[in-house]
């Protein structure tokens, strides 16, 4: 097993782990449960998604991929829903 990305969080790892599932890429988090013994401080470096050896060249490329993603900044927030 090698660590393939570091999560901030345990849930920004299981976005990464069903993003390499969908690529039939067998994934695992370590260190989720770490989270709650630090409390307030950061778990940053703490919960990592790894992959098999074999997969890791395959699932980097994904990850990185998905890491340089644009982020869309000006989204309408005018959007609320009205009563009918």
């Amino acid at each position: 097993m090698i660590a393939v990305y570091n999560a901030s969080n345990s849930i920004e790892a299981y976005l990464i782990k069903n993003l390499l599932e969908q690529q039939e890429i067998p994934a695992y988090v370590f260190g989720d449960y770490l989270q709650g013994g630090v409390g307030d401080i950061p778990a940053i470096g703490l919960v990592t998604v790894n992959v098999s050896d074999s997969d890791y060249t395959n699932a980097k490329e994904i990850v990185d991929a998905w890491d340089s993603s644009t982020i869309i900044e000006n989204i309408d927030t005018n959007y609320a829903l009205t009563p009918t």
